[in-house]
C-alpha cells in the first residue's frame, strides 16, 4: 500500500496533464507576421483552455505532404474583476432606477499560440491540434497568393453585439470561403473586453459546431481575421478600471511592420503595474495591431487606427502612410480604418478627421477605402478631395473641395476616376436604418454647403458584409446580407500590365 499509493498519485498527475478541464476557444488561424510576398509565408494557431495544464501538439502541412510537429507557447491570463464606475444618474424624473449589474468573478485562462513558420504561398495548409491522442481541432487555411493569384477576401465590421444577426452574417460569409477576413473595427461590444468575447464573440466565430443561420460558423478555424481598431473596442474602458480591457490585444496577431511606437497608439495609461502586466501577456500585438500593413495576391491593405487620440497631420504617421504606399508593387491598393471619412448617415457624420489624410490616399494610388463604425452599408462615388482647412473646425468637420465621378457605375463604366469609400459597418450590431432621403435632408439644413451629396449606394435596412474577388486587372465587389441576397454589385477593371521589358541580346561580331 505504502508503494503504490505514489504510483497512484502520478498516474492522476499525468491524467491531468493530458487533459484540459476545458477547452474554452477552439483553435483558430491568425495572420501572424507576414507582410510582405517574399521569401514564405507564416500563420498563428491559437486558442483558450481552463487553467489545468495540458500537453498539447501541433502538426501541420501541406496536403499529402509529411506532416510537422511542434509544442505551442502558453501564457496566463488572469484578470480580477473590473472596478467599473457608477452609471451616471439618469434626467429623467419617472425613469426606472438602474438595476445593478450582477458581480463579476475573476477570469483565469491559459492561451496557446503556435507559429507556422516557412509556409509556401498559394498552398492549403493542414493543421491539426491534439491533446495527448485526442483531436482538438483538425482545419485547412490557405497561405497568401502570389501577386499574379486571384484572391477572395470579406470586409465588415461592428461585429459581435450578442444578437442573432451576427451568427446570420457568421454563417453566409462561411458560404462565401474567403481567404481571409479583415474586420473593420468594433469587432465586439459594448467594451472590447475579454470578457465580452468569451461571452458573445467566440461561439459564432470559432466554436461553433455547426454552420448555421441560428449557430454561427467555425470561420476562424481556416480564415484568418485581421483585425482595425474600432472605438468599442479601445476607447470604452481603462487598464486601471478593467484588467481585462482592450481583448484584440489579447486574441489576434497581425503583421509587425507599423510605425512603431509613438503617440498614434492606444494609450494604456499611467498604472504601470496594469501596463507591465497586459504588455507581457499580449507581447507584440501591442501596438501592432494599431497600425500595420501586409499583400495578399495582387492586393495591398494598409490598416489605420482611427481613435480620438490619433493626429492625421502627425508628420511621423504621415510618412510612414506615403512609404508604405509607395513601396508596394500591388495592383489594388486599399486602405482600412474604423471612422468612415466620406457617408451619408446622420449617425458619425461630423467626425471627419481622416478626410485630412486622402491627399496621401490618392497619391499613393488607393483604389477603395474601407470603413465600419456606421451600422450599414454605404458606397461613395469615385471621389477627389480637398481639405479647406488643415485640421477639423469646432464641430470636428473637415470641410473641402469634391470632384465625383457619377459616370462610373461599376457594370458599363469600370474605370473609376477617384477613390471609392466603402461602409460596411452592418457585421451585427444593431442598425442605422433611416434612408438616404431623410439623412440627406437634415445633413443638409444643419451644415449647408458642408454636407455634400456623395453616396452612390445606401443599404440601411439589413445586415450585411462585402465580399471581393481580385485578379490583377479584375475587382469584382458584392455586398451581401443576412440571407446571402445581393444588395451592391460593382465591377472596376485595370489595364492589362505590360510585360516585364526584355534585355535585348547583346549583337554578335
Amino acid at each position: 500500500m505504502i508503494k503504490r499509493a505514489p504510483v497512484f498519485l502520478a498516474l492522476l498527475l499525468l491524467g491531468a496533464s493530458l487533459s484540459a478541464q476545458n477547452v474554452l476557444v477552439k483553435p483558430y488561424v491568425q495572420p501572424g507576421n507576414g507582410g510582405s510576398l517574399k521569401d514564405s509565408d507564416v500563420k498563428v494557431v491559437a486558442w483558450l483552455t481552463d487553467q489545468v495544464p495540458c500537453d498539447f501538439t501541433v502538426e501541420f502541412g501541406p496536403k499529402g505532404a509529411r506532416m510537422r510537429a511542434m509544442k505551442p507557447a502558453r501564457v496566463a491570463l488572469d484578470f480580477k474583476p473590473a472596478a467599473l464606475l457608477p452609471p451616471p444618474p439618469s434626467s429623467l424624473v419617472d425613469a426606472e432606477p438602474t438595476p445593478e449589474p450582477p458581480p463579476e468573478k475573476p477570469q483565469h485562462y491559459f492561451k496557446y499560440t503556435a507559429t507556422l513558420a516557412g509556409l509556401p504561398f498559394d498552398t492549403e495548409i493542414i493543421y491539426r491540434v491534439k491533446l495527448g491522442d485526442k483531436l482538438v481541432r483538425e482545419a485547412v487555411f490557405r497561405t497568401r497568393a502570389s501577386s499574379n493569384k486571384p484572391v477572395r477576401f470579406v470586409m465588415v465590421g461592428d461585429l459581435a453585439d450578442g444578437k442573432p444577426a451576427q451568427k446570420a452574417i457568421a454563417h453566409q460569409i462561411s458560404l462565401a470561403h474567403p481567404d481571409f477576413l479583415v474586420a473593420l473595427g468594433d469587432i465586439v461590444y459594448p467594451g472590447g473586453r475579454v470578457s465580452e468575447y468569451m461571452h458573445h464573440f467566440w461561439d459564432t466565430y470559432s466554436n461553433a459546431e455547426t454552420a448555421s443561420a441560428a449557430t454561427g460558423a467555425p470561420v476562424m478555424a481556416s480564415v484568418p481575421f485581421y483585425p482595425v481598431l474600432g472605438n468599442h473596442d479601445t476607447e470604452r474602458t481603462k487598464l486601471s478600471q478593467v484588467p481585462d480591457s482592450f481583448g484584440v490585444y489579447y486574441f489576434f496577431q497581425p503583421p509587425q511592420n507599423g510605425p512603431g511606437e509613438g503617440p498614434w497608439n492606444t494609450p494604456l495609461g499611467k498604472d504601470s503595474t496594469a501596463v507591465r502586466t497586459f504588455r507581457a501577456a499580449v507581447g507584440s500585438s501591442y501596438p501592432s495591431v494599431d497600425f500595420y500593413s501586409f499583400d495578399d495576391g495582387p492586393t495591398h491593405f494598409l490598416v489605420l487606427n482611427s481613435a480620438g487620440n490619433v493626429d492625421p497631420t502627425n508628420a511621423t504617421l504621415r510618412a510612414w502612410i506615403e512609404k508604405d504606399l509607395r513601396q508596394t508593387a500591388a495592383r489594388w491598393k486599399f486602405v482600412c480604418f474604423h471612422v468612415p471619412a466620406f457617408h451619408g448617415s446622420i449617425e458619425h457624420w461630423s467626425e471627419q478627421k481622416m478626410r485630412l489624410l486622402e491627399g496621401l490616399f490618392e497619391a499613393g494610388g488607393v483604389n477603395i477605402v474601407f470603413a465600419g463604425h456606421v451600422h450599414n452599408y454605404q458606397r461613395s462615388f469615385p471621389l477627389r478631395f480637398t481639405p479647406s482647412v488643415t485640421k477639423p473646425d469646432e464641430k470636428k468637420r473637415v470641410p473641402g473641395t469634391f470632384v465625383l465621378d457619377k459616370k462610373f457605375d461599376g457594370k458599363t463604366s469600370t474605370q473609376p476616376d477617384g477613390v471609392l469609400h466603402i461602409v460596411s459597418g452592418g457585421g451585427g450590431a444593431h442598425l442605422y436604418g433611416s434612408t438616404y432621403g431623410k439623412d440627406s435632408e437634415i445633413l443638409k439644413k444643419d451644415n449647408g454647403d458642408k454636407f455634400v451629396p456623395l453616396t452612390a449606394k445606401y443599404v440601411t435596412d439589413r445586415h450585411s458584409f462585402t465580399l471581393v474577388d481580385a485578379t490583377p486587372t479584375r475587382l469584382e465587389l458584392r455586398a451581401l446580407d443576412e440571407k446571402g441576397a445581393e444588395i451592391d454589385h460593382i465591377v472596376i477593371t485595370k489595364p492589362v500590365p505590360a510585360p516585364a521589358a526584355v534585355e535585348a541580346a547583346p549583337a554578335s561580331h
